[in-house]
């Protein structure tokens, strides 16, 4: 790499985009089996953990709108998620994963784990939680560092 700090930036971009096409790829490929794609899991793992709207899933994926409730389709469709009008403003939709869904989940996270041992097989624990901790900081930079 380059001494130039926006030369190595741009290159650490680049390296990025090739790290996350491969494992979109790959998670992709396991995943066929199951009828699901990344960006299902994605948003079924976002819901897991207390995303309970689709806009707050178009805003944390930072994705549109028009993708996101295809998605949703998608996942209700298959008897993974339902979506239950909010009681307090009838304009939201509160989505929550069924039995199913968690049981879907619980089978696609064997994938995405044996995904990542193999894509991330070179680097070690502490490795990937520093990178883990850089990208962090560099999404919310007032983050401090763990």
């Amino acid at each position: 790499m380059s001494d130039d700090s926006g030369g190595a930036s741009i290159e650490v971009g680049l390296l990025l985009h090739q790290v996350y096409t491969l494992a979109t790829q790959r998670l992709n490929d396991a995943l066929l089996p199951l009828n699901l794609a990344s960006r299902h899991v994605t948003v079924m793992f976002l819901i897991r953990d207390g995303v309970q709207t689709q806009r707050d899933l178009v805003a944390r994926l930072n994705t549109d709108k028009t993708g996101m409730v295809r998605v949703i389709d998608d996942l209700e469709r298959l008897g993974y998620v339902t979506r239950t009008p909010s009681t307090q403003d009838r304009r939201v939709t509160i989505l929550a994963l069924t039995s199913e869904g968690d049981e879907a989940l619980r089978n696609a996270q064997q994938h995405t784990k044996r995904v990542s041992a193999e894509l991330f097989h070179a680097v070690s624990p502490d490795e990937l939680g520093m990178l883990k901790s850089i990208l962090e900081r560099t999404l919310d930079p007032s983050r401090k560092d763990d």
